[in-house]
């Protein structure tokens, strides 16, 4: 379960189709005391050689940003894990989308709040 007041990108911010560089960031209230696990679904990932690129910034103000954390390169449909820990209180993401009329349908970047089980 996702919880939506963490969420970077809702459903609702529609089909991720060009480049999404300076969006609204959350507050986390503080730093992470564990590191935390940030999930990128992609439903869906059509046009010519679509390409995505989805890091995480992190800032203490609210006002400057760092690169955090960086997912690899997505080209297909699916979920995508990094984990790290934040020393700051504001996230946000950066999408970075490439290749001839790309469409991710309604991407969702979030945390995880559970981590992700990895002994199947």
């Amino acid at each position: 379960m996702i919880d939506s007041d963490l969420l970077l990108r809702p459903s609702t911010a529609g089909n991720l189709t060009a480049d999404e560089l300076t969006p609204a960031s959350v507050d986390f209230g503080g730093p992470d005391l564990e590191a935390q696990t940030y999930m990128v679904h992609v439903p869906s990932a059509s046009g010519t050689s679509p390409t995505l690129d989805v890091k995480i910034q992190e800032s203490d103000n609210d006002s400057t940003w760092r690169d955090f954390l960086a997912f690899e390169q997505i080209s297909a449909a699916g979920q995508y894990f990094a984990t790290g820990k934040s020393n700051a209180r504001y996230r946000r993401y950066v999408a970075d989308v490439g290749g001839s009329s790309p469409n991710f349908g309604a991407v969702v970047i979030a945390p995880v709040p559970a981590g992700r089980y990895k002994k199947w």
